[in-house]
C-alpha cells in the first residue's frame, strides 16, 4: 500500500466516526475517556471540562493514545484507528480560533452550548472551565480484520504530515 493510499483510508475513516477513546496515564495511573473530535489534518481537536480526570492526567503526562472504532457484530469486521501523540491545550487565540472553527463546522449544534457558557469570552480571560484540546498524533495504525486477524499498517506522522513509507504487520 501506498503512502497516499493509507493516508486517504486513515482520513476518510476519521472522517466517519466523531468519537475517540484518549488513553493517558500518570504514576501509574491509567484512565480512558471518549470524547467528541473533529479532525485538523491527522489531529484530533475536543473540548473537555478542566475539571476531568483526564485533563488533569494530560497536564501532568501529555503523551496519550487513541482509539478510534465503529461497532461491529464479528472480530472479522474490525477496522479501526490506533494512534500514539500528544495532548495540549490549546492556549493562543489563533489557535483557540482555528480549533474551535473546525468543531463547530464538524458539530454546529456545539455551537449554542458554547455560546450560552460563554466560553469564548471566557476563552479570552482564560476563566473557562472548558478547554479545547488537540491530540497531535506522532503514529497511527490502521486495522483491517477484514484481510486478515490483526492486519495492520502504520504511518508515521511529524508535524501533522505523514513521513516515510507505510509499515505492514
Amino acid at each position: 500500500m501506498t503512502r497516499e493510499e493509507l493516508e486517504k483510508i486513515i482520513l476518510d475513516f476519521m472522517d466517519s466516526l466523531n468519537t475517540a477513546t484518549l488513553a493517558c496515564s500518570s504514576e501509574d495511573e491509567p484512565w480512558s475517556a471518549p470524547v467528541y473530535y473533529a479532525r485538523q489534518g491527522f489531529d484530533l481537536i475536543f473540548f473537555s471540562s478542566r475539571k476531568s480526570r483526564h485533563s488533569g492526567l494530560f497536564q501532568a503526562n501529555p503523551r496519550a493514545a487513541a482509539s478510534i472504532y465503529g461497532l461491529y457484530q464479528s472480530w472479522q469486521d474490525i477496522r479501526g484507528l490506533q494512534m500514539s501523540g500528544r495532548v495540549e491545550a490549546l492556549t493562543s487565540l489563533p489557535a483557540i480560533a482555528r480549533g474551535a472553527n473546525t468543531y463547530f463546522r464538524r458539530f454546529p449544534f456545539a455551537r449554542d452550548f458554547f455560546s450560552k457558557s460563554g466560553f469564548l469570552s471566557d476563552a479570552l480571560a482564560k476563566t473557562t472551565r472548558i478547554a479545547l484540546y488537540s491530540f497531535r498524533t506522532s503514529s497511527v495504525h490502521y486495522l483491517d480484520n477484514s484481510v486478515g486477524f490483526g492486519i495492520r499498517w502504520k504511518l508515521d506522522i511529524q508535524e501533522g504530515r505523514p513521513i516515510g513509507s507505510p509499515e505492514h504487520s
